[in-house]
Formats: structure tokens, sequence, C-alpha cells
């Protein structure tokens, strides 16, 4: 559902309950959207009362967010097929189950290996939850970066580096096939 800055409100509402608080910068990163979009998606979640300020110049979900939260991702749960979803969820585990080893060695090449195996269950997890194929973007990003020798956007957990991202789509995947 378009929201304030013609942001997905439930992409927004759910980046902010993973982030626990952000920023207008980091919604435009992690959204994919114009600043201006991202700050006007900001202000009117703090206008509606979905959102508080935590400390200057960020915010995070109150009670009245989460609670949509809550709602918006129940409605999308109906329309996802279980059985379908369930079948995405059994083909990624045994990619997580790489994935710490892999992030571990620091090994870039291995990284890339493991994305490339990685997409076809992104694309299948995209096909069913739309809101997710951002998901994939960042990890393009991440990956590139991290192709270039920028190391830190293998794990740094204070970015949107590759096992930051990969971790919150893992959460997202599990939410959408309601394991908990």
């Amino acid at each position: 559902m378009a929201f304030a800055g013609n942001v997905d409100e439930l992409a927004l509402l759910q980046t902010v309950q993973i982030k626990g608080a952000v920023t207008p910068e980091l919604l435009a990163t992690h959204l994919g959207v114009a600043p201006a979009s991202a700050q006007a998606a900001y202000d009117a979640l703090v206008a509606q009362g979905k959102a508080a300020e935590t400390a200057p110049g960020s915010i995070a979900l109150t009670d009245a967010g989460v609670s949509e939260l809550n709602d918006q991702l129940d409605a999308e749960r109906v329309s996802i097929d279980e059985d379908s979803i369930a079948e995405v969820h059994e083909s990624f585990l045994p990619l997580q189950e790489r994935f710490d080893d892999v992030i571990a060695s620091g090994d870039v090449d291995a990284l890339v290996a493991l994305d490339r195996e990685a997409s076809v269950v992104f694309d299948d997890l995209s096909a069913f939850v739309p809101r997710l194929s951002r998901y994939q973007d960042l990890l393009a990003e991440s990956l590139s970066k991290a192709t270039a020798g920028e190391e830190n956007w293998i794990a740094d957990p204070e970015i949107d580096s590759y096992a930051t991202v990969w971790s919150e789509l893992r959460r997202e995947l599990r939410e959408a096939a309601g394991v908990q």
C-alpha cells in the first residue's frame, strides 16, 4: 500500500521494526527510494503516531506502529501460498547452513558462489512476497563492494553488509513461512 512519499507502508514499517531505529537516510538506502520520499514517510509515521523519535533524527515504532505492522503482515501472509513458501524455506536451509562458514572465512569468491546459488531461492521468494525483492538489490550492492575490496561489506553489522542483509532476509522468509 502506497504511503507518504509513495513508499510501501508495509516495507517501511518492517524496515523500522527490523532495524530497531532508523534515520531518513537509512530508510532511503534500505527501501531504495529518494531521500525526499524517505523523509516524507518518516515524518508521516511520526505524525500518525506509528513511530516516535528515540534520538535526534532517529525513530522507532510505537505500540500503534507495531500493531499496524502486525495487521499488515497478517494480511500479507493470507495472500501467500503456504506450500510454495514452505518449499522456498526448505530450499533456503542448506544455503543457511553454509552461510556462517562463508562469512566467517571472509572468502569473497565463496560468497559470490553462495550468492549465485541463493539468487534462485531469492527469486522464488520475491515471486511470492514481492516487497522482499529489494533485499536482492541490497545483497548485490554489498557483494559488489566486497568484491571491489571493501571487506567490511561482507559482515559489518553497522551497515547493510552482506551478512546484515542476509540475516534480515532470513528473518523475513521465516516470518513469511510461519517458522519461529
